[in-house]
């Protein structure tokens, strides 16, 4: 897919234009308003000095007409690097990022603009040197510069914040260059927004038009990509998590359709469910339309949620329940001889299932209410499962609707600069794989497992865990010293043929700007 030069991102802080199409704009209009003008002094009659007005008005009006139109054809100048760099980078991931914002954008930028990528390789070299210290973007932390790297910032791609990718490189910018001054040393930073590659692509764009600007800053491409797995302590025996990837390749095709197809297989999933249970239960009117309002979601672009199939149950669920009870009359006014019958329970199983009379024919008795609401709930529960991820009748995990990890690591595995993965969050992983009494006692064996069998299976790539997520904060349940116990077990059990699983974090958009400014 190509996609073109978009007006609204060709003005900003980030182009430097050889001419202010805008300038152009607005001394045409001026022009264009005094060639209208009638001199007060010459005759209105002279036909020769009307006729020349006229002509000198059309032609302002088409100059007028084409610098409106070179406005939206408008494309910024790139800034070409100083010439001590020239020549300096000649890594294949960097020519790649240059054909790729030729592709997507149509502006040419030369690799020698995009030294500030990081690549896959320099990221390997990093991570080693790594430590917790170096992600908490606390004031102590800046002010003795052990803050320099942050490796889990969403922007509103994701929805994982309101801020959108402009404001976030202006401020990491200025902080970079206050750490820079200080220390002598580049920052670290990736955007991780969750499926999706278009803030990454927009991101090395901005960089590589104005890289001078974003001299001090080491832009790591990243970002979120979920998958379904097993899941024993759950109910439906399956769950949702993510790995962050790092070192990608945003404009890749491979990746580009992965992802796409992705979010189209939610949106199916999402259309075949509601559509299953608005003919099972045509009296509760479900509709695609009315979920995507509720939630207050934009059909487009809020499908990069993983676990959006949970709202659709959630959805499905309430919705059902409030038509029951506002269509159910109070016990104590049912009117038996009104031609309606009191059903069993074979013959409620089977009005639920859409086979037998509507609603207004069933007298409900003084526990009806709950066997409604369960026998909702269990056939809502299997169409759910039928449409989102099950396990199959041999146990293995089966899904439509999302990425199973051998997928996702068959894809990554076809990129030609491998990426690193990291374990996302993977505390939430001990309430899946282990049992309450070993999450109580902070030993965590089956998640252990479970995290050897991915790495083995990862191809080399899965080789970090966040031990750095803002998000545990948000838990009341978790506090400080449970995620460092959790952290040393994992160090300690999860060493593979004496390979490391090294440590990222990032501030994940909720430190206080003022800190990260420095201000």
């Amino acid at each position: 897919m190509k996609i073109t030069n978009i007006p609204k991102y060709n003005v900003g802080f980030f182009s430097t234009p050889g001419t202010d199409n805008r300038v152009m704009v607005q001394n045409s209009q001026e022009d264009c308003f005094e060639s209208s003008r009638t001199n007060t002094n010459d005759n209105h009659s002279n036909k020769k000095s009307f006729i020349e007005t006229v002509n000198k008005f059309i032609k302002n009006l088409i100059k007028f007409i084409k610098a409106i139109i070179a406005q939206f054809n408008y494309k910024p100048n790139v800034v070409n690097i100083y010439e001590p760099y020239k020549n300096d980078v000649t890594d294949s991931y960097h020519k790649s990022l240059s054909e790729g914002i030729k592709n997507f954008f149509d502006l040419d930028i030369p690799p020698e603009n995009l030294k500030s990528i990081m690549t896959p390789k320099e990221f390997r070299e990093l991570l080693p040197t790594l430590n917790t210290d170096n992600f908490i973007a606390k004031n102590k932390n800046i002010e003795n510069g052990k803050y320099f790297i942050d490796l889990d910032y969403e922007s509103n791609y994701s929805k994982g914040s309101r801020e959108n990718i402009f404001d976030i490189l202006d401020n990491v910018a200025g902080f970079a260059d206050k750490y820079h001054a200080k220390t002598g040393k580049d920052f670290v930073f990736a955007l991780a927004d969750k499926d999706t590659l278009e803030s990454a692509q927009q991101a090395i764009r901005i960089i590589g038009e104005n890289p001078e600007k974003y001299r001090h800053v080491k832009f790591l491409p990243a970002m979120k990509m979920s998958y379904t797995h097993e899941a024993p302590n759950s109910d439906l025996n399956f769950e949702n998590c993510n790995f962050l990837i790092y070192g990608i390749n945003p404009f890749s095709y491979n990746l580009s359709n992965f992802t796409k197809n992705t979010i189209q297989k939610r949106k199916q999933m999402l259309i075949d469910f509601i559509h299953e249970i608005d003919k099972l239960y045509p009296e509760f009117s479900y509709k695609i339309k009315e979920f995507i309002k509720q939630n207050d979601m934009s059909y487009d672009k809020d499908f990069c949620i993983s676990n959006l199939y949970w709202r659709a149950r959630e959805y499905a669920q309430k919705t059902g329940e409030e038509t029951m009870k506002s269509t159910q009359k109070p016990i104590g006014q049912t009117d038996i001889n009104k031609s309606k019958k009191i059903v069993s329970e074979a013959d409620r199983i089977l009005f639920h299932l859409g086979q037998i009379t509507p609603l207004d024919n069933i007298i409900e008795g003084p526990d009806s209410n709950i066997d409604l609401d369960e026998e909702l709930n269990t056939t809502i529960k299997r169409v759910f499962e039928q449409y989102s991820t099950h396990l199959d009748e041999d146990g293995e995990l089966q899904s439509s609707a999302e990425n199973l990890f051998n997928d996702l690591i068959s894809c990554l595995e076809m990129e030609p600069q491998k990426p690193i993965l990291a374990f996302a969050a993977p505390y939430y992983l001990c309430h899946d794989f282990d049992t309450p009494e070993n999450v109580a006692a902070q030993k965590f064996p089956n998640t252990v497992e479970y995290m050897k069998k991915m790495i083995a299976d990862s191809k080399g790539m899965l080789c970090a865990f966040q031990s750095v997520v803002p998000m545990y904060t948000l838990d009341k349940d978790l506090g400080l010293d449970t995620i460092k116990d959790f952290n040393t077990y994992i160090r300690d059990n999860l060493q593979i043929d004496s390979k490391q699983l090294y440590e990222v974090g990032g501030s994940f958009g909720q430190y206080d700007k003022s800190a990260l400014l420095g201000s």
